[in-house]
Order: structure tokens, then C-alpha cells, then sequence
């Protein structure tokens, strides 16, 4: 009877947990590129954010872990334990709701920084907002209705929480996709980064929104625990999706020094100085460069030194004077002026 009755929800949460540490491990690896790639660029507002939200994911794997000890080690022949969820499963679509919305408010500043738009940066932050919220619910629903079979029950607040989390991560991409697709330059190492830019926004955004998707049609349609597989992922998923953006950066500009190498252009770094402060500026300057052959070309005229030349004096008669000749240094210069 214990295990038809832990099938039911601990089953899905053992391999949801597996896939949780896999994800784990992923965070892990690109933190730390992080850490030593951007910890001095990077503004201290920007490490402190990934550094609460790896803190958040590590809390997540280790209450779920406890959890799960807790219920099938502890509780091994307790029937009544395993049909009900306890306080530390309860903070599993909390801290999923709170890491999502963190991660989309974090895209929806970019939104605003590159496109200036504050319709469409309020639009994904309301959605964002709105996600973290139906999880916060979603939390306080599982302690107020805490047996497995009894979560439909619930089901408004875990729609508006996954719903919301999915149609954010939708309207990002479609946001991003659309100012990097309109501002293409038609050079082809700028359009050749803006394309990597595109595709890496919506892979990221996909992945999390069918996780989510796939969540919460499991929920719906399933009474039992089987959402859970993709549930417990999902915190990971979006954390991996803020680390990749980031890491991201260095490759971008490897590959825009390569693409600018190859196709003629050439970075001219200067320092601006305002009288209060200096700023660094690198601006890029397209060049077709082709070789350019230069001819000097010089006239020379040879002429007989060694013929002196006979000047007629006063009295008639003609003398060698070599002194009035034509070959003095300054009289030559003069007659060829």
C-alpha cells in the first residue's frame, strides 16, 4: 500500500529532483564563468542579483531533498504521510514563482534599455509580477489543501501562475526578436551576431515556456503527481536562461572582433573628457582596405662638367674664368630658377 500510495506524488518528485540536480550543476558551472569572467566588469547591483538568485536555486535542492528524506526514509511505512504535502514542498512554486519573475523583470530592463519602450517593459513586468504571485498563492493553497489528490482544487491560482510565467517569457521574445530583426544593418558580421543574438532568445525563452506549458497541462489534465517532473525543473530552467544571457557576452564579442577582422573594419578606441569625468569610447569604422602603390618619380639632367666655358671680357679678348662660369653653385641655382 506504501508504494501504490508514494507512486502517486513521490515517484514524479524522484525524477523531478534528478533533473532538478542535473539543472543544478548547470547553475553551478555557469556561475562561477561568471564569477571570473564579469566580477570586475559587471556592476555590483548585477553580481548581488546572481548571487540571490543561486543562493535561491541551492534552497530550492535542498528543501526538496529534505522533503523527500523526510517523507521516504522517516515516514518509509506511514501511508497517511506520503498522501500529503508538507511545508518544505509548499516552497517549491514559491521560490519557482519568485526566481522567474526575477529572472523576466531582469529581461524586461533590457527590454527598456534597448528599445526605450516603457508600454512593452510594464506589459512583461505586470506578467512577471503576476506569475510570482499566482506561485506565492499556489504555496499557501498546498498548506491550506495539502493531500495530492485534492490539488484540483486550486486550480485558478496554478493557471494564472504558469500562464502568466509562460506568456512573459513569449511576449520577451517576441519583444527582443522584433527591435534585433528591425535594426539589422545589412553588413554581414553585424547581421551574422544579431542572428546568433536571435536564435540564443529564442531558444532560452522556448524551452522555459514549454516546460511550463507541458506543467501545466499535466496539472490539468492529471490527478495525480505526474506535473511534478517538469515542475521541479522549471526555477533551474530560468536561472540557466539569465546565465547563458550573460555569459554569452565574451562569445559575441570574440566573434564580432572575427567577423570585423575579416570584413574590413577597424576599432578606434579615444578618450572623451567632459571636465568632470572620462569615458572610454571604441567606435567602429567600416573600411575597405586595398592596396595602394606609390611612384616617386625624380628628373635628373646630366650635362659636361668638364667643358669650361669662355666668357669675352671688356678688352675683347676671351679668358678662362672659371670663377664666372655658369657651373657656380649659386649662379646655376639662380639661372634655373
Amino acid at each position: 500500500m506504501a508504494s501504490s500510495q508514494a507512486s502517486v506524488a513521490q515517484g514524479p518528485m524522484m525524477i523531478g529532483l534528478m533533473f532538478n540536480f542535473i539543472l543544478l550543476g548547470v547553475v553551478l558551472t555557469q556561475s562561477y564563468i561568471y564569477m571570473i569572467t564579469y566580477s570586475k566588469r559587471d556592476k555590483l547591483w548585477m553580481r548581488t542579483f546572481v548571487l540571490v538568485i543561486l543562493l535561491a536555486n541551492i534552497v530550492n535542492s535542498v528543501f526538496i531533498s529534505v522533503d523527500l528524506y523526510n517523507t521516504l526514509i522517516n515516514n518509509f511505512n506511514n501511508p497517511a504521510h506520503l498522501a500529503k504535502a508538507t511545508w518544505l514542498f509548499a516552497t517549491d512554486p514559491a521560490l519557482t514563482g519568485i526566481i522567474a519573475a526575477a529572472v523576466q523583470l531582469f529581461f524586461a530592463w533590457r527590454v527598456r534599455v534597448l528599445t526605450s519602450n516603457w508600454l512593452a517593459t510594464i506589459f512583461v513586468a505586470l506578467l512577471a509580477l503576476a506569475g510570482a504571485v499566482g506561485g506565492l498563492l499556489t504555496a499557501v493553497a498546498i498548506k491550506t489543501t495539502p493531500n495530492f489528490v485534492d490539488f484540483q482544487e486550486f486550480q485558478t491560482v496554478v493557471i494564472i501562475w504558469l500562464v502568466a510565467s509562460c506568456l512573459a517569457d513569449m511576449a520577451i521574445t517576441c519583444i527582443l526578436v522584433w527591435y534585433l530583426r528591425k535594426h539589422k544593418t545589412g553588413f554581414q558580421g553585424s547581421d551574422e551576431l544579431i542572428d546568433r543574438i536571435i536564435r540564443l532568445t529564442v531558444q532560452t525563452g522556448f524551452v522555459t515556456s514549454i516546460c511550463a506549458i507541458v506543467d501545466l497541462v499535466l496539472f490539468l489534465a492529471n490527478p495525480t503527481g505526474l506535473h511534478l517532473i517538469f515542475n521541479f525543473p522549471l526555477c533551474k530552467l530560468y536561472t540557466n536562461t539569465l546565465l547563458s544571457s550573460l555569459n554569452s557576452r565574451s562569445g559575441w564579442a570574440y566573434s564580432s572582433k572575427q567577423s570585423h577582422s575579416q570584413s574590413g573594419l577597424t576599432t578606434i578606441g579615444g578618450t572623451i573628457s567632459d571636465g568632470r569625468k572620462k569615458r572610454t569610447v571604441n567606435t567602429a569604422i567600416t573600411t575597405q582596405t586595398r592596396p595602394e602603390v606609390f611612384v616617386h618619380v625624380e628628373q635628373h639632367e646630366l650635362q659636361d662638367r668638364s667643358m669650361p666655358r669662355f666668357v669675352l671680357e671688356d678688352d675683347g679678348h676671351e679668358h678662362d674664368d672659371i670663377k664666372s662660369s655658369v657651373w657656380d653653385g649659386k649662379q646655376s641655382r639662380d639661372d634655373i630658377v
